[in-house]
């Protein structure tokens, strides 16, 4: 249901309470687990509280913050005030119930560019369409501003009541500006603006986009990859979704593209690669490409409804087959299928190997096997095609002098940062790229963030055969990317390293 990487070659699974084989020291059925895929080993984290439907965002200082959940039960405490940490450098929870000034169910995270995390609206309780009763529309950051630690007082957002009842995990993106603002982007329902978070102000009403995004009507979103080759331009791409709250209506084949700088921003719209989508995930690919995948064509997100002896889904007709997008050609291209139906509740993350790793999919509200769309415990890598050609892949080898091997490696904005790459092919090129790889949720990646990095040299050394020294220069400002942990891809003729260098953007 919730994914994030940790560190390189790990996964870490966040569910809900429900019976999962997998068991955590006291016995109970685990909620969160770590799976490293280099030892292939799955090891249970503890959790003490309910994380059904929650959120998650890096610091700047590289600790994810998970807030939210659910009711809970006997065993495990009530999850919509908790704040949980994950420090990657520890390897376990730490949580902190109750301490939210308000429950959050469905809420959505974001890093913010002085290295706190926003916390956007959700709801007080579950349910399959929000309404006013239960609606949570204010935001919270943390950490907060006391010095002994108290949470600020939530903040009114006007927004998410307006846009009532499809406001569950809004879509958010910082805006890149000069003034180092934390300008978010933010869609819900059919309705994207631009909010001034720093002074509590919308700024502007961007144009309606043709039916609803946000859950239950699931769509996907993100900022199209920046590079400082048009001064880091924003461009947000809003795909698939749902215009009827009705289980056997066909899902939204569309995307919309809009450059959020323009004289007159508006949507330019497409067919979505042909293929329908409610609850697709997208993957930002190192090349600059994207991955759409997973999803079903009918319905909408949520429960199936009825007994195990005669289920009725609200979501149905799998999407089986990614669909690979250039935004560079605005062109779509099929991708082989997979045999696994990936519904509610799957995910998708890019890997720093250059595959994409998914999982997932529980359109119930406990395990169940035996289905037509059973508790799905299969994870699949998602090979895009630069995996499957004969192009020399580079290895990076240290940046900065400190080997990548075990290493989360500290640099600074606007820059030079020096890399040592082999390559065994007699005429590289190559380009470099950071990514945020963020936190995957209900088809939302909390954080994803593509920035191309020019490259100032480079070098042939000479005393080292097939090895290159080349220098970076770091992106200018957090607007750009914000601060925290995230990785540096080099690519040659646009195939990606082996393994992308873990670094700490601060």
């Amino acid at each position: 249901m919730h994914m994030f990487v940790p560190r390189p070659g790990q996964y870490i699974y966040v569910d809900k309470l429900e019976a999962n084989p997998l068991l955590q020291s006291n016995g109970q059925p685990a909620e969160s687990a770590l799976f490293d895929i280099d030892k292939n080993t799955l090891t249970a984290l503890d959790l003490t509280s309910d994380t059904f439907c929650s959120a998650g965002s890096f610091m700047g200082n590289g600790v994810l913050v998970h807030t939210g959940g659910d009711n809970g039960n006997v065993q495990f405490a009530a999850g919509q005030q908790t704040l949980r940490f994950y420090d990657p450098m520890v390897g376990k929870w730490e949580e902190k119930v109750g301490l939210m000034k308000s429950k959050r169910w469905y809420p959505t995270m974001l890093p913010l560019v002085d290295g706190r995390v926003v916390i956007m609206g959700g709801s007080t309780g579950g349910t399959g369409l929000n309404r006013a009763e239960i609606d949570n529309p204010t935001y919270n950051i943390w950490p907060p501003s006391s010095a002994d630690g108290t949470p600020d007082a939530d903040r009114p957002m006007p927004f998410l009541t307006d846009t009532l009842p499809y406001n569950l995990y809004v879509f958010m993106h910082i805006v890149p500006n000069n003034e180092n603002k934390n300008m978010l982007f933010m869609l819900s329902n059919q309705q994207p603006i631009l909010f001034d978070l720093d002074t509590g102000t919308l700024v502007y009403n961007y144009p309606k986009i043709a039916v609803q995004r946000t859950y239950p009507q699931t769509g996907t979103s993100l900022m199209l990859p920046l590079f400082s080759s048009n001064n880091y331009a924003p461009e947000i791409m809003v795909c698939g979704g749902q215009a009827a709250f009705e289980i056997t209506s066909t899902a939204e084949a569309s995307c919309g593209r809009m450059l959020l700088n323009a004289n007159q921003p508006a949507w330019v719209m497409d067919d979505f690669g042909g293929i329908p989508r409610v609850m697709p995930d997208n993957v930002i690919l190192p090349n600059g490409q994207v991955v759409f995948l997973n999803g079903a064509q009918t319905g909408f997100a949520g429960f199936r409804k009825g007994n195990k002896a005669n289920p009725l889904w609200v979501n149905s007709n799998p999407a089986f087959n990614p669909v690979l997008y250039d935004p560079v050609g605005k062109t779509y291209a099929k991708m082989n299928p997979s045999t696994v139906a990936r519904m509610y509740h799957s995910v998708a993350i890019l890997s720093p190997d250059g595959y994409v790793f998914v999982a997932g999919s529980n359109p119930q509200a406990s395990v169940q096997k035996g289905l037509e769309f059973s508790t799905e415990y299969r994870a699949e890598i998602f090979k895009p095609p630069y995996i499957l050609t004969d192009v020399p892949r580079p290895t990076i080898i240290n940046v900065n002098g400190t080997d990548i091997a075990g290493n989360r490696i500290p640099i600074a904005y606007n820059q030079q940062t020096i890399l040592v790459v082999s390559c065994t092919d007699p005429k590289p090129s190559f380009t470099a790229a950071i990514i945020h790889l963020g936190f995957v949720t209900h088809s939302q990646n909390m954080g994803q963030r593509y920035v191309g990095v020019d490259i100032a040299s480079v070098n042939y050394d000479a005393n080292a055969a097939g090895q290159y020294i080349i220098t970076l220069t770091t992106p200018p400002n957090p607007t750009i990317i914000a601060p925290g942990p995230h990785y540096i891809f080099i690519l040659n003729n646009g195939a990606p390293c082996v393994r992308a260098a873990e670094v700490l953007l601060n």
